[in-house]
């Protein structure tokens, strides 16, 4: 067993590989290689991913703040508290509203993850 700390200092920058609109600090908390992947993503108002899928399922663990979570044809506002589900080859995206921070906790089993360089609002 081990317990993680999530201290904000704890994490580091998200770069713009994968984020665009604002910073984001990304903190793996159990990494693939043990077989699930859970990471800590801190965004800051307005961040975001770019569209992107994943060949397994993913479940977003709504933690503080509030957020988005959106395919191509719909948008979801998220608070803390909320989870949501996102299935095996659905293209989305997620991040924070416009006027809020927001973190998750992204949970999956290890797979492929498909990344456009597609801003969800721009």
């Amino acid at each position: 067993m081990k317990v993680h700390r999530t201290p904000e200092s704890a994490a580091g920058d998200g770069g713009t590989k994968y984020f665009v609109g604002g910073g984001v600090r990304v903190q793996e908390i159990v990494s693939a290689d043990e077989g699930i992947d859970i990471i800590l993503v801190r965004f800051s108002p307005g961040a975001r991913t770019y569209l992107h899928t994943h060949a397994v399922p993913q479940v977003l663990h709504c933690i503080e703040g509030r957020g988005i979570l959106a395919t191509k044809s719909e948008q979801n506002l998220v608070e803390a508290g909320d989870i949501v589900h996102v299935p095996a080859g659905e293209e989305h995206w997620h991040g924070a509203a416009a006027d809020s921070h927001f973190v998750h906790l992204s949970i999956r089993p290890p797979g492929e993850s498909t990344w456009t360089r597609v801003d969800p609002l721009g």
